[in-house]
C-alpha cells in the first residue's frame, strides 16, 4: 500500500516502517488494503509541506496492532467523535466526499477488529487499528 502511495507524495513525506513479526490473521486482504490506503491517504493530505507517515505493526496480547501516523494538522478533539460518520469531513465543501473513514470502519469491523484516532491540533494523528489473530 505504501509503495502505491508513495511516488504521488515524493519528495515532500517520508514513509517510515517499524513493522514487527505479526501472526497471520483470516482476512481479507483486498478489504484490508482499501482501509490501509484510505488511512494512509488520509494522513498524507493532512501534511502541509514536508512531513512523515509511519505504519508500524506489532502483535499484542491475542491481536495485531497496527498504527499509522502522521506530523500532519491534527484533528480537534470535537471533531474526533465523527470522524466515523458517514459523510463527515473535515477538509470543507467540495474536497472529499468524507466517506473514507466511515468506510474504514466498516472494514475493520467486517474483520472483528477496532479502529480509534487520536490527535493533537498542531502535531498529527494517530490511527490504531486492531484485528483479531
Amino acid at each position: 500500500t505504501i509503495a502505491l502511495v508513495s511516488p504521488e507524495y515524493s519528495g515532500r513525506i517520508t514513509f517510515k516502517t517499524e513493522l514487527g513479526e505479526v501472526p497471520s490473521i483470516s482476512c481479507y486482504p483486498d478489504l484490508l488494503n482499501q482501509a490501509f490506503m484510505s488511512v494512509i491517504l488520509n494522513a498524507c493530505q493532512s501534511i502541509e509541506g514536508e512531513g512523515i507517515v509511519t505504519v508500524a505493526t506489532k502483535p499484542q496480547d491475542e491481536q495485531v496492532l497496527i498504527t499509522i501516523s502522521d506530523t500532519g494538522d491534527g484533528i480537534a478533539e470535537a471533531d474526533l467523535e465523527k470522524v466515523f460518520d458517514p459523510g463527515y469531513t473535515t477538509r470543507g465543501v467540495g474536497v472529499g466526499t468524507g466517506q473514507g473513514l466511515s468506510i474504514v470502519h466498516q472494514i475493520i469491523q467486517k474483520h472483528a477488529g477496532e479502529v480509534s484516532l487520536t490527535s493533537t491540533v498542531g502535531t498529527g494523528t494517530t490511527a490504531r487499528i486492531t484485528l483479531a489473530t
